[in-house]
């Protein structure tokens, strides 16, 4: 699988280092230390094909440059960029830095330009790119590869939107209707699904009994749509009525809202245990959750495996 010109060149470079090709040039690496070793390139094996690279790097016009006396007068950070690089510090860096590596430690398709040429051409005589890229020690990847410790955040990153997205819908289905308080010119109140919405007393609403406006009411009086959330807490804060498995529950006491004929009774311990169950809504939820994470852990073992055969295909 070809690669690209900067992974190409970064693959030589770490094959040759940790073969010990580069010690002469360059023992340790550091800014300082980068700019020795490019003094030591221009006295070995300097000629004027390179003048390109260089002077693209040091900002310099080729023609009648004396590149030896740029490099001796260029600062250490001149070279931070390229340093890091190839510690691993950056994901990327500009052409410049690469072609100047490239340089350094001969690589023989340089600049890009000739890289790139000699892939359309032909199979590659240098070995410098089909060397398989190993991994950085400092935990850098070569451009258009996927690492396990980016996968593996990949995934704890979803799983974390799937719980954060769960808990808000939690808290998002326990939290109380909200209250739209009522204009000026709204001084009556008709009961609407599950709240009292505030209207103008001489409005009709089809099949709705229109009442005379009551703040407490409004803002307190909401029926609840989830009974099995109610649990032993819910008793002294809820109130109910019907009979049967027929029950609706209330955030208020008083006359139910609809059939004002019935008044409706505190929440009790046995109407919450005969009634409703809170286990039975932890469980449902519970298993919205599992469902939900072993989706997730199916969609992305599907990536996992198309990414591997696609790697496979390219090789």
């Amino acid at each position: 699988m070809s690669q690209d010109y900067q992974s190409a060149v970064f693959a030589a470079y770490i094959k040759k280092r940790d073969e010990g090709e580069l010690r002469v040039i360059l023992p340790t690496e550091t800014t300082a230390r980068l700019k020795k070793a490019c003094l030591k390139v221009f006295d070995s094996r300097y000629n004027q094909q390179d003048a390109d690279i260089l002077s693209v790097f040091f900002d310099k016009d080729k023609m009648g440059t004396d590149f030896r006396k740029v490099i001796l007068e260029a600062e250490a950070d001149d070279f931070r960029a390229l340093y890091n690089h190839i510690k691993g510090l950056t994901e990327s860096t500009d052409e410049k830095n690469s072609d100047l590596l490239a340089w350094l430690i001969d690589f023989e398709f340089r600049p890009s330009i000739s890289y790139y040429k000699s892939l359309k051409e032909g199979p590659c005589s240098s070995t410098d790119t089909t060397v398989k890229t190993p991994t950085p020690p400092t935990g850098q990847f070569p451009k258009d590869s996927k690492s396990p410790l980016s996968i593996g955040s990949i995934l704890i990153i979803s799983i974390g939107c799937l719980l954060i997205g769960y808990a808000s819908f939690i808290v998002w289905e326990n939290s109380s209707i909200s209250t739209r308080l009522p204009n000026s010119d709204e001084k009556c109140m008709y009961w609407k699904d599950d709240h009292y919405e505030p209207i103008n007393c001489n409005e009709k609403i089809n099949g709705a009994t229109v009442i005379k406006l009551n703040l407490e009411k409004l803002q307190n009086l909401k029926k609840i749509n989830l009974p099995d959330t109610l649990s032993k807490n819910s008793i002294g804060k809820v109130w109910y009525t019907g009979r049967g498995d027929n029950h609706e529950y209330f955030t208020d006491s008083g006359m139910h809202p609809v059939d004002t004929v019935k008044r409706l009774r505190p929440f009790s311990s046995y109407i919450q245990t005969s009634h409703t169950s809170y286990p039975r809504y932890l469980l449902t939820r519970t298993i919205w959750l599992l469902g939900g994470i072993v989706t997730l852990l199916i969609i992305f073992g599907l990536y996992i495996l198309f990414w591997k055969k696609r790697e496979k295909s390219n090789a």
